[in-house]
């Protein structure tokens, strides 16, 4: 029994302007290479096929011919679930008549829980939830963290599941410990949406979706398979891939990764405009992050870089590091002239000191400012 394990889509995702839906179609593309290679028994889907609950027709349309293609072309089950940026609505829409063709598709929580069972294995499918939610289904007025709710549900699942049959979860939740990304949508303020390990207790392998990092957490039976591109400069040295889960009857025998390629990479790259310019960087067509050591005044420089590489999408000016420096007692302070302050707040600010033509111009302003205020 092998199954394919991604989540976190976000098909229609925009990424500082720039759509991310031709990159998306290629790395499905890619997806299937290795469902068809791997040969799987199935799909897991763990939230975020969408990255907005109302996505763009594109998005929708994309969505649509991929699963088409997993579900029917290839025959393969596929256990989908909704995540924190899908309408739970909209994706539960038919989900009555996919299971006759074996799409399970759980966008919204229902209570009691009930698993889909396949081959050796129960398959228990929690969407998305938020505490208020599992409160009312439950009557459990007990209930008020994303802790809580968790455990209502997987204790619940505990009371019923056939211990002799694989217990596979699928999920989206962010798991104590976790390493976030700075894609990732907050479930909540602060540290209230976090959810401990020892709440998917008893399951021989939880399959999560939220957090992008696919080492986002370290542990036997939990796993995120992460994004399957990088939506952040945050994980610019991420490898994305899938999980490839393998079981014998019910019995976990392997979580391996398998790489993606992405059509185009997200990288950081530092250098001065010229060496830039002049010294053409490997595949100037990926996505960057690029970080200007250059001092002093530069014109249009991301007109210049943009003839060299087209998906610039952040520009930054980096500042040399600053030395730690005795601070000033207040006395000694006072003593200084203004040009002297002037000076070393600029060096503190700039990490270079003030040149000569720079302290004169300086001392011409303070000159004309004394003038006016006399």
């Amino acid at each position: 029994m092998k199954f394919l394990h991604t989540a976190d889509l976000h098909l229609g995702k925009i990424v500082s302007g720039v759509s991310m839906l031709d990159d998306q179609r290629y790395i499905l593309k890619e997806i299937t290479r290795i469902i068809e290679a791997e040969q799987v028994d199935a799909i897991i889907i763990a939230g975020d096929l969408y990255d907005r609950s109302v996505p763009p027709t594109s998005a929708v349309t994309l969505l649509n011919d991929t699963l088409y293609q997993w579900n029917v072309e290839l025959g393969l089950p596929i256990f989908a679930i909704g995540g924190n940026h899908d309408s739970a609505e909209r994706l539960n829409f038919g989900a009555a008549w996919y299971k006759h063709t074996h799409l399970f598709m759980a966008g919204k929580l229902s209570l009691p829980s009930s698993p889909v069972a396949f081959l050796d294995a129960e398959i228990w499918l929690v969407p998305f939830h938020e505490p208020a939610l599992v409160r009312e289904l439950s009557g459990d007025e007990s209930i008020r963290s994303y802790e809580d709710a968790m455990q209502y549900l997987t204790s619940q699942i505990r009371s019923i599941h056939h211990p002799d049959k694989a217990q596979i979860l699928v999920g989206h939740a962010f798991v104590a410990g976790g390493l976030p990304s700075d894609s990732e949508r907050q479930l909540s303020v602060g540290n209230v949406d976090r959810v401990s390990t020892d709440a998917f207790h008893g399951f021989n392998y939880v399959a999560l979706g939220h957090l992008h990092h696919p080492h986002a957490i370290h542990h036997p039976t939990i796993h995120y398979s992460g994004s399957p591109l990088k939506y952040s400069f945050s994980e610019s040295s991420d490898q994305k891939s899938v999980r490839i889960v393998t079981f014998e009857k019910n019995k976990l025998l392997d979580v391996r990764e398998v790489p993606l390629k992405p059509q185009k990479d997200m990288r950081i790259v530092s250098g001065t405009l010229e060496e830039l310019s002049t010294h053409i960087l490997d595949a100037p067509e990926d996505y960057l992050n690029i970080r200007l050591e250059d001092k002093g005044a530069l014109i249009d420089p991301i007109g210049k870089l943009r003839r060299f590489y087209p998906n610039i999408l952040q520009l930054e000016r980096t500042k040399q590091e600053i030395k730690e420096q005795n601070k000033d007692r207040f006395e000694e302070l006072m003593k200084k002239d203004d040009i002297d302050l002037f000076g070393q707040f600029f060096e503190h600010a700039n990490g270079t000191k003030l040149s000569r033509k720079q302290q004169a111009l300086m001392k011409d302003v303070f000159d004309e400012v004394r003038k006016e205020g006399e």
